[in-house]
């Protein structure tokens, strides 16, 4: 299975996932969305963070208002843009971002 996103450094990860939650505070609304990041344990992002952007992600309705989703907000083009546009989005194996210390049932 792959999934598709951003590739970015811990760093830059973190200052995305804190520009969606501003978004939210500067309206007054709890965070009802965030895609979360990722560590990419393996493979050849390891080191970097994975944030999903597929377009179901992208299109989903938000908790606490279903008529709006993420791309309704102002700032999500000029975030999308920041990273790249959603063309610079890629496909990574989903087994990348498990942890080797996860386990598994036999």
């Amino acid at each position: 299975m792959t999934l598709i996103g951003y590739i970015l450094p811990p760093p830059a990860a973190t200052a995305v996932l804190a520009s969606i939650a501003a978004a939210f505070d500067v309206r007054g609304r709890p965070r009802f969305w965030s895609p979360g990041a990722y560590p990419i344990y393996t493979g050849p992002h390891a080191g970097q963070m994975f944030i999903p952007a597929g377009d179901g992600i992208l299109d989903a309705p938000l908790l606490g208002n279903p008529s709006q989703t993420p791309q309704d907000f102002p700032e999500f083009a000029q975030l999308i843009a920041s990273l790249g546009g959603l063309e610079a989005r890629v496909e990574i194996d989903a087994a990348d971002i498990i942890s080797p210390d996860t386990e598994t049932e036999s």
